[in-house]
């Protein structure tokens, strides 16, 4: 079996991603006490902290913030930690970010979408309640000119769009 590494990865680097990926903490740890550089990206422009949390891994991302990572980093596409743990719908997950790092939870990526949008586009009621409670605004506008509420009503999901329209800030 032949395995192709890219040549801007490190065995290192893969090494540090793949612990994100599996929150494997001591792994993460010992790449810190090498005294590697722990906001390192991969061709993606991807963190080991935005993968930590796409995968749903609050104990890698405390590991993680712990040892400097930055929380609100962005990858190549502008997209932070919270667009893909509301793309995933890890609850969880964001209410850890949302109480431990001091990210904008209205950033909006390239395409100006928010976390928010993504919670609303897959109907990921508890996040947007979540997402809410915590100044995420409905009124922000992507680049095709799509709020939150009109992402969740061109899939149909009603109940998101009253939970969005209702919701009392």
């Amino acid at each position: 079996m032949l395995i192709s590494i890219s040549s801007t990865v490190t065995a290192k680097e893969t090494d540090i991603f793949e612990a994100a990926r599996q929150s494997d903490v001591s792994a993460i740890k010992a790449y810190v006490l090498e005294g590697n550089d722990i906001n390192v990206v991969n061709s993606k422009a991807y963190t080991p902290f935005i993968l930590a949390a796409y995968y749903g891994h609050t104990q890698a991302l405390e590991a993680l913030l712990q040892a400097g990572a930055d929380a609100c980093t962005i990858d190549k596409k502008g997209n932070n930690a919270f667009m893909g743990v509301a793309f995933k719908g890890h609850d969880q997950v964001a209410k850890w970010l949302l109480e431990n790092t001091g990210c904008n939870v209205n950033h909006q990526n390239y395409a100006g979408q928010t976390a928010l949008m993504m919670a609303s586009l897959f109907g990921r009621e508890e996040m947007i309640k979540l997402l809410l409670e915590h100044g995420a605004n409905k009124d922000l506008v992507d680049n095709q000119g799509n709020t939150s509420i009109k992402l969740a009503q061109a899939q149909g999901l009603s109940r998101v769009v009253e939970i969005i329209q209702f919701h009392l800030q």
